[in-house]
């Protein structure tokens, strides 16, 4: 069915996740993961514990557990060797950087427009600049993992980088290509526009519910330059 999707005007800011929203890096998170369930085995946690949980998320959850224990010490050790080998990853993945079609436009035209651009991103900062810099994409504010104490899903990213931009989240959209990125801008109070990438199933974002789900950059472009869009929503019924 077509749905009418009225977004914020005018708007405030727009932020946008870094990698698989506005650069593809291929960063591999699977080899993350390995790395990371081999510090929490040998911090002497059952990694049952933590199949279901996101990369942060695991390694928060086994920092604050065994600081539970009265173990701090082994705790901020693994935290540390946690977020080296992460941004050893990352770093690795940065250099070989490409743009995501139309990413660099979009940025240049809404800034143009006096909209005001914000990146939130997962990634430590190192990488993220490294990304930026090989495609010639400057934000106004880039919030990476180490500005937060939480991550996405959690809001809290995003509010920082809203008032870094002395923008209300009422009038600001958040704009990213993972389920995470609609959650925490939702619990932010944002709109969200979900980005489908091509090798994901149409229904991706139905369980999060975006204002608003395109299949390419040159669409979030339209939606966020007008006042209502008329747009066929995937997995809508």
């Amino acid at each position: 069915m077509n749905s009418v999707i009225n977004l914020p005007n005018p708007i405030d800011a727009v932020l946008f996740d870094l990698d698989g929203t506005l650069v593809e890096t291929n960063i591999d998170f699977p080899l993350m993961r390995r790395k990371v369930f081999e510090l929490i085995a040998r911090g002497g946690l059952d990694t049952k514990d933590f199949a279901e949980l996101d990369i942060l998320a695991m390694v928060d959850t086994a920092v604050n557990r065994l600081t539970s224990q009265g173990l701090s010490e082994r705790a901020e050790s693994l935290r540390i060797a946690a977020m080296n080998e992460l941004e050893e990853i990352e770093l690795r993945h940065a250099r070989d950087t490409r743009e995501i079609p139309f990413a660099r436009e979009l940025v240049a035209e809404l800034r143009q427009r006096g909209i005001k651009i914000g990146i939130v991103t997962r990634n430590c900062r190192q990488a993220s600049k490294i990304s930026l810099s090989s495609v010639g994409i400057r934000p106004d504010a880039l919030i990476c993992r180490e500005d937060s104490d939480k991550h996405k899903p959690h809001p809290q990213p995003l509010i920082i980088a809203l008032r870094a931009l002395s923008a209300r989240p009422e009038a600001s959209v958040m704009v990213g290509d993972h389920l995470m990125d609609i959650e925490s801008g939702k619990a932010a109070g944002m709109y969200t526009i979900g980005f489908l990438r091509e090798n994901r199933p149409p229904d991706f974002f139905d369980v999060v519910q975006p204002d608003l789900v395109v299949r390419d950059l040159q669409d979030v472009l339209r939606a966020l330059t007008a006042s209502s869009l008329d747009v066929r929503l995937p997995g809508l019924k």
